[in-house]
Parts: structure tokens; sequence; C-alpha cells
């Protein structure tokens, strides 16, 4: 049963920073490259609290909802305009993008209008929503109810199956390769960064606990004191997190004046060319779905060493597509960084090389599209998907 209209809801609107803005933009694109019309419904700060804006932006429809002060305001103001956008333009499918109040607001609005909804779990939902009072009532929900429930990595899969009664198919995220590619290192661009000739270590994303700033900034400072070793951050730090960073450059003021701080850019091309002066690329998680940075990396070409958690799990073999070091051993990880600095040039090059091959075989868009296609169309066939929740998924992970 083809697909006519889908509406994707989403707690970040597109051109918002983080991972849930691109696969909300990324994901909703697909579908209407697919032939359906699409509505992309999210918070977003392209309209005033409370107000809400069109727009129209590569074939899809985006609802942008202002998000208000108090949760419980600004999560019904967003279920509310997801059921008048299904009222409106006859959706017949919801599918939200991450299990908490995107997938609440999702479920309540799919269910009131008696049509299916689809809910994908993207890491922080469950990773942190287990442990917040105030997400998981939203979580359980979203969950138990969903007529499908999707995620990024196996791990997450698992976590849902086992906490949730519940098979999730596994759905991995998909990069662009001809977007994010190999690029030849740009000299001015390094001369202009202030790197001279010295190594350089990159960190891609917003930096902030979750994504190990506690242990990346003082192993950095450690290397430092005996390499000629930068570190690149691509994606600026969250707020909350500046007074940390500001901090390490009071304490470590050699190391931060080896420390080059950039803002976020969306742009394939600029951060193609910023990963190339990268000899290497650092993901120390805490706590991963599957990074898009981490799958940007790998397309650029770029050697990884990443923490052995959810997704970094599904990307990288170890020694053959990156390197993975367990989160309980995060005090080597001077030690880790150093011990892939002195593999050599060429070493880190077939790294990349194996890496953006991985990618491209394993994470194509047009793999994820067709995957989300089948589910689309399960999700609308009763025969299949009969009793919502009653049925357990299709496939599990």
């Amino acid at each position: 049963m083809a697909l006519e209209t889908l509406a994707v809801v989403s707690e970040r609107a597109p051109g918002e920073p983080g991972g849930l803005s691109v696969a909300a933009e990324r994901i909703a694109k697909q579908a209407a490259a697919s032939g359906a019309r699409v509505h992309l419904v999210s918070w977003s700060k392209l309209a005033a609290p409370g107000a809400r804006s069109v727009a129209e932006h590569a074939g899809v429809t985006l609802h942008h909802v202002g998000r208000l002060p108090d949760r419980t305001d600004a999560l019904q103001a967003l279920t509310d305009h997801l059921s008048d956008v299904i009222a409106d333009h006859s959706v017949r499918l919801v599918h939200a993008i991450n299990a908490v109040y995107a997938g609440y607001a999702g479920v309540v609005a799919a269910s009131l209008a008696g049509i299916p909804a689809i809910v994908s779990a993207r890491g922080n939902d469950l990773d942190r929503g287990l442990f917040r009072s105030d997400q998981l009532p939203f979580v359980s929900h979203a969950l138990t109810r969903a007529n499908m429930v999707t995620g990024v990595s196996r791990a997450l899969c698992a976590q849902a199956s086992r906490l949730f009664g519940r098979e999730a198919h596994f759905v991995p995220n998909s990069v662009d390769a001809t977007a994010f590619r190999p690029e030849t290192t740009d000299n001015s661009l390094r001369a202009s960064l202030g790197l001279g000739q010295d190594l350089c270590l990159g960190f891609v994303g917003e930096l902030r606990e979750k994504k190990g700033m506690r242990f990346l900034l003082p192993a950095f400072a450690e290397l430092a004191r005996t390499r000629p070793v930068r570190l690149l951050l691509i994606g600026g730090v969250r707020s909350e997190c500046r007074a940390a960073l500001d901090e390490f450059r009071r304490s470590m003021p050699a190391a931060a004046e080896r420390l080059v701080e950039l803002p976020y850019d969306r742009s394939p091309a600029r951060l193609s060319r910023l990963l190339a002066l990268c000899d290497l690329v650092v993901f120390p998680s805490l706590y991963e779905g599957m990074p898009n940075a981490l799958l940007e990396t790998m397309a650029a070409a770029r050697p990884a060493l990443a923490t052995d958690v959810g997704g970094h799990r599904d990307l990288i073999v170890h020694g053959e597509t990156g390197a993975l070091l367990s989160t309980r051993d995060l005090d080597r990880l001077p030690e880790a960084i150093g011990e892939m600095l002195d593999l050599g040039e060429a070493e880190r090059a077939a790294l990349g090389s194996r890496a953006r091959a991985h990618v491209i075989a394993e994470h194509a868009p047009a793999s994820e599209q067709s995957a989300y296609a089948t589910l689309y169309r399960r999700a609308l066939e009763p025969e299949l998907e009969q009793g919502g929740a009653s049925t357990r998924g299709l496939s599990t992970a």
C-alpha cells in the first residue's frame, strides 16, 4: 500500500544544531523523494513562542511551532498542531523522530486520529530518558503504544525490546558520501587556523558531558606536554559546558593555546575540508545513538578512535574501520590516542579508506530510504500490523 501523506514530528527544526534536526530533515526528504507528501512538524526557533509558521523546503512542508517556556504548554502546542496537520492534510501515518516528546506527541496525535505511528529511538531518549523522572513517562507511553519502533543502533533496539517488551527494527543512520568526501589538505586553511605543522586531533559535534568532554580535554593536555599536537573542536560547546571549558583554559594555559574552537557549520564541503586537516578524530562519548559526526568523519576517510558504545560498535570494527576504546578504560585515552598517532600516516590513511568503503556499502541514503519505505508500507497494512502495539515489530536487531 503506497504512502500518500506522511507527518514527521521532531523536537528540533531543520537547520538547528544536533543530530535530531539533521535526521528529521533527511528522513522527511527521503520520503518526499519517494513520492509522498511530507509535513515536518517541529518545535522551532523560527516561530515566536506559541506561534506557528509554515514554509516549503526541498519538497517538504515545514511546520514551525514556537516552543513555549512551560514544557506542558509546549508539548500540548506541538501535539495540537500535529493533530491539525493530520486532519487538514489527510495524513495517513506519523513518524516521530525521538522517543521522548516527539514520540509522545506523535503517538497521541496518531491515536486520536486513528492512524498508525512509528517511533524512532535515537539515543538520548533511552540513554538519558530512562533516568529522568520528567521524561520516562513520555518514553514509556511512546514505546509501548507505537505501532512500530525503530532504533538507530543495535544496542537501542535491544534496550527497547528488553525494557518495553517491543521488538524494534534496526534502521541505521545514513550519510551522503558524495557530499562528505576525502579532500586534500588545504594548507591555507591550516595556516589560517594557526595549526602550523603539528599533528592535529579533531573532535566533531557539540562538545558536552555525554560526548566525553571531561576525558577529552585532560587527555589532550597530557598529550600536548610531550607531543607537538593541537586539538580542533569542530561544532562548538554546549552552553552549560562553557564554564568548564573556560576553567580548562585558565588551569591549562599551555594546552589551551593549542586548542582551536570552531562554531557549528552545516556545510558538508566546509566540514570535509576541516576533517582533512585532522590526523585523528576522537569520539570519547559516554553513550551514543549513531552519531552523524562519526558517519561523516568515516565518509571523509579520516581515521577515528571512538568509545565502544551504541552505534559506534555498529560502525567501527576495531583495527579495520577505526579503533574502539572501552568506556571503562577512558583513563587510558591519552595512551590510546598516542598509539593511533604512532601508527603513522599511511596506516591511519588505510583505516580511513576502509571506513569510507564501509559507510558507502552499509550506510547509503538509499538503504535508509528503502528501509523506512518498507516499514511505512507494513504499518499501513492492517493484516500485518493489526491492533497497534499488540503486534510487536516485524524484525529485530
